[in-house]
């Protein structure tokens, strides 16, 4: 149970890693006040709490 639970959380950190990759990569690209700010409090704060919410829906059924 509990080496499930690891893989788990394994694969969320490794889908935050890879989104706040592609928005530093996208930063760099377009670095515009307007779209970064915005791009940055979405993958830093938003999406890391909806991927932890949806993880643990997951975990709940199986």
């Amino acid at each position: 149970m509990r080496k499930r639970y690891l893989k788990t959380l394994f694969l969320y950190l490794t889908v935050l890693i890879i989104l706040q990759a592609l928005g530093i990569l996208y930063f760099l690209h377009e670095p515009s006040i307007h779209k970064g700010i915005p791009l940055a409090i979405f993958l830093g704060t938003i999406l890391p709490v909806v991927l932890a919410l949806i993880f643990v829906k997951f975990m709940e059924f199986t």
